[in-house]
């Protein structure tokens, strides 16, 4: 009786720290898959921040090809977008 009770208390220990090993791995793993998305939401965030300022700046340059803006206009706006 006594064997049998320290095999099942040695068992339940091992398995309580094979549960805390699983969900410690768990949470890392989640830790990094936030990080990693987060990380390329920003990338992301800043191609479409850099497509816009061209995109501003390319209907800027038609707007004053088609004599939409004048000299001073054009050079105002192209100001203002930082180029």
């Amino acid at each position: 009786m006594g064997f049998h009770h320290n095999g099942l208390h040695h068992m339940m220990g091992y398995n309580s720290y094979g549960i805390f090993w699983f969900i410690l791995t768990a949470v890392l793993l989640l830790i990094i898959l936030f990080l990693v998305y987060k990380l390329t939401q920003k990338t992301k965030q800043a191609d479409i921040h850099a497509v816009n300022e061209s995109d501003a700046l390319a209907i800027l340059k038609e707007r004053y090809a088609r004599g939409e803006l004048t000299d001073e206009e054009f050079e105002r706006k192209k100001e203002i977008l930082g180029n």
